[in-house]
């Protein structure tokens, strides 16, 4: 039930939710509409602080959502989350794609936080492939493949990401201060 509550308020931050176990609030968000705030409330401050923006739009396929930081890895694929359709589900193309996105950013055996909203036309997607629906099949996998993996390494090998190094020694850095 955590899970499926998890997923209701990722798919609808414009909805307030509470999920009560045991008499314990497990989980309270606001209802704002703001997507990080949600994240805040469900994953914590650590990987709310730790999100890039991002965004892909082309005709018929527009994608929307969060990365997370190379440093906020886990060991599990738990934290690759993704909606097509406003849907909740399990791919393997589009694990794939961002595992292959992050993967010169990433150790070995470690694992993203991502969240995705897929919009796509309704006829591209396959939902009938296994009884549950939390699987789907794609009518261009290649290019959504494509499409996702290089929003991803682009993202993240934006300026920003990449850290200034100096080899200039302590003297001769703070000359250059000065």
């Amino acid at each position: 039930v955590g899970d499926l509550m998890t997923r209701l308020a990722l798919s609808h931050p414009h909805i307030s939710f509470q999920f009560i176990n045991n008499g314990q609030s497990k989980l309270h968000t606001s209802g704002n509409g703001k997507l990080k705030d949600v994240i805040y409330h469900i994953y914590g401050r650590e990987i709310a602080s730790n999100l890039l923006q991002a965004e892909y739009d082309t005709p018929g396929l527009k994608i929307t959502g969060f990365l997370g930081k190379p440093i906020i890895s886990r060991g599990n694929r738990n934290f690759e989350n993704y909606y097509v359709n406003g849907r909740y589900v399990r791919s393997k193309l589009l694990a794939r794609a961002i595992e292959d996105g992050y993967q010169t950013s990433m150790m070995q055996h470690k694992y993203p936080f991502t969240l995705f909203y897929v919009q796509m036309d309704g006829e591209a997607v396959d939902v009938n492939v296994h009884p549950t629906k939390m699987e789907l099949r794609f009518s261009h996998q290649e290019e959504i493949y494509r499409q996702m993996r290089d929003m991803i390494s682009g993202a993240l090998n934006h300026r920003e990401q990449i850290v200034k190094v100096s080899l200039s020694s302590d003297r001769e850095r703070k000359a250059e201060e000065k």
